[in-house]
């Protein structure tokens, strides 16, 4: 009867792992903001905890490191201002038709807490803000509308509007916040992996 209890213990052990909740927490506001929750646990994947400077023997490597510093701050260029805007706009359609597409059932599984989007579209010309306005906000509302219906969504909001200021800048501001078991995303990995995958590959 023994070995009953150890695969019964394993089984349930295997339940509780699959049954535990994972929380995505990702927001952008001139840099990147990534939170992964594990159950209880958080963890800070973006950006990364700063390592502790190590103490310099000579001030030969002193001036090394201080002539590394503007390579680092390059690398650290978040992907919204390498690829612009429309990278995001992109990826938010791509989205949407896998939430009504292959997808379909795994969207059924996502808690959607809270989606904010914020675009501020300033160009160097008057036309061009206003034809990136219209490109945005026919791109963007289906998009969303798509996404929200396919989800549990409790929260969410969307404002896109022109700025025609000289003088402006465009502005970007993105807060997501999603839940789902462990048990649907192994799911959907071993059973739409490939899709999963291309969606990766757009944040390199």
């Amino acid at each position: 009867m023994l070995w009953l209890y150890i695969l019964l213990g394993i089984l349930l052990g295997i339940l509780l792992i699959l049954l535990i909740p994972i929380r995505i927490r990702l927001k952008y506001q001139k840099e990147f903001e990534l939170l992964l929750y594990i159950g209880f646990v958080k963890l800070r994947l973006i950006p990364a905890k700063p390592k502790k400077p190590k103490k310099e023997k000579s001030k030969g490597k002193s001036k090394e490191k201080t002539e590394e510093k503007p390579k680092e701050a390059e690398k650290n260029k978040n992907i919204i201002q390498e690829k612009g805007i429309s990278w995001l706009v992109n990826l938010i359609k791509k989205v949407s038709e896998l939430a009504c597409g292959v997808l379909k059932d795994f969207f059924k599984h996502i808690i959607i807490k809270r989606m904010m989007l914020s675009i501020v579209i300033a160009e160097d010309d008057a036309a061009k803000t206003a034809i990136n306005y219209g490109y945005y906000c026919s791109a963007v509302y289906p998009a969303v509308g798509i996404i929200v219906r396919s989800a549990k969504c409790k929260k969410y909001g969307i404002d896109i509007k022109p700025n025609f200021d000289e003088n402006a800048k465009s502005s970007y501001y993105f807060d997501l916040d999603v839940k789902i078991l462990v048990i649907w995303i192994l799911a959907v990995i071993f059973g739409h992996g490939k899709e999963i995958i291309d969606v990766i590959k757009e944040f390199r």
